[in-house]
């Protein structure tokens, strides 16, 4: 007998493979409103099952003279016209796709823009900002200081405070828990005014599919030098990360210090990556909008029905994917939460969201969208969970949800194979 009660017959390979191959078959029909995740489309997938997760590829300048790992050749093109598509979408000069997650494009940025000692400022967890970021600061050799931004509003006066002792290097805007987004211009402003010698990065993870369709601000636009963040949220990308620059040097000093800090990038993800954009790239801003739409009509129903909904009616909720509900008790959050789970409907349970307290939903409408949920699955959707609440659902739940569906936002690949003759 093994750990946890296992034996070694359920580590027998074919055991595995079944076990593997029946979690996927369901995971393929679930319904998921995890805001901090999405589905990758099976045109993007494809690079992911190939030879290419194994290889190396650091040739991004096509130099004839510079194959020192072989195997790419063929397909490095794809990687350029990813980037390039990506650039168009971001309105931006550079695009670095060398960060293999959120985290690493942060890590990167915190390297390349400040130096060991430095002062660095994010937003406080209580507002929104992430977890990991002060301590990944101190780990680095630098000084955190916080920010406070409550509902995505960032108070003038204090933030100049925060800027006024002069040791600030960068403002690294990290708030991933957010119905509403800080004014990048007003941050850049107030940066220009107090502390010019700042840099304003904004990381977008959780929103930069809804930036790069155009739904929300560019922070190029409004003053920022650079933003970017991870690729598989609001975003239908793989896990990667991905930073944008409208700044030749801080395109330079990011290249400089991905040198050290990141080998392999990944060179299968970075081909998903580019896969996914050039696919979504010509119905990005309509993804954007009803990723928004269906977050705002959720929370709308939900609120009808009797759920605490963070926000009100009057602003929509939500200017973003995630949609906020407040529960009675832990009992209850994850009573409600199993009784979604067991029919395929997965919902992401929360205790540390700013302005709520006890557990609660912190729901995402973006991979469901990404599926083609309109109007009427998203009042189907909102209508399984009231149900959830008092009683167990019935086992066609999800299909009957998924019959509401209209077209994805991502190529048929059916058609794909017919179209590439396989």
């Amino acid at each position: 007998m093994g750990a946890g009660g296992k034996t070694s017959a359920d580590a027998d390979p074919l055991m595995l493979v079944r076990a593997i191959a029946d979690a996927d078959r369901r995971a393929a029909h679930a319904l998921n409103l995890v805001p901090s995740e999405n589905r990758i489309s099976p045109l993007a997938s494809l690079p992911l099952a190939s030879d290419f997760y194994n290889r190396y590829f650091f040739n991004t300048d096509g130099d004839p003279l510079f194959w020192e790992f072989r195997g790419g050749e063929d397909i490095a093109h794809i990687e350029a016209l990813g980037a390039a598509a990506l650039r168009r979408m971001a309105s931006a000069r550079f695009c670095n796709v060398r960060p293999i997650s959120g985290m690493s494009a942060m890590i990167l940025t915190v390297a390349a823009l400040s130096g060991p000692g430095s002062t660095v400022v994010s937003v406080d967890q209580n507002s929104g900002g992430h977890y990991a970021t002060p301590a990944l600061l101190g780990r680095m050799g630098r000084r955190s200081r916080l920010l406070h931004c409550k509902d995505g509003e960032v108070d003038e006066s204090e933030f100049a405070e925060v800027l006024a002792p002069g040791d600030v290097e960068l403002v690294y805007v990290d708030v991933q828990n957010c119905v509403r987004v800080p004014d990048f211009r007003l941050m850049s402003d107030v940066i220009r005014e107090v502390s010019p010698g700042t840099r304003l990065y904004v990381d977008a993870s959780h929103y930069l599919g809804l930036v790069l369709g155009g739904l929300l601000d560019n922070p190029l636009d409004c003053g920022a030098d650079a933003y970017g963040g991870s690729t598989h949220k609001s975003f239908p990308g793989p896990h990667k990360g991905v930073i944008f620059t409208n700044a030749e040097d801080i395109d330079e000093s990011l290249r400089s210090a991905q040198f050290d800090l990141v080998s392999s990038h990944h060179f299968a993800e970075t081909l998903a990556l580019s896969l996914a954009a050039l696919e979504v790239e010509d119905r990005m801003g309509d993804y954007a909008r009803a990723t928004n739409d269906n977050a705002r009509q959720l929370a709308g129903a939900l609120a009808e029905a009797g759920f605490r909904v963070y926000g009100d009616s009057g602003t929509g909720y939500t200017d973003t994917h995630q949609v906020w509900v407040e529960l009675d008790g832990v009992a209850d959050a994850y009573t409600l939460s199993n009784r979604l789970a067991e029919v395929g409907i997965r919902v992401n349970l929360q205790s540390s969201m700013p302005g709520m307290s006890g557990v609660h939903l912190r729901l995402g409408s973006n991979e469901v969208t990404f599926e083609g949920a309109g109007p009427q699955a998203i009042e189907e959707l909102a209508g399984a969970l009231v149900t959830a609440r008092e009683r167990a659902l019935g086992p066609h739940t999800v299909s009957e949800i998924r019959g509401r569906f209209g077209a994805p936002f991502y190529t048929d690949p059916e058609k794909l194979k017919v179209e590439a003759g396989l």
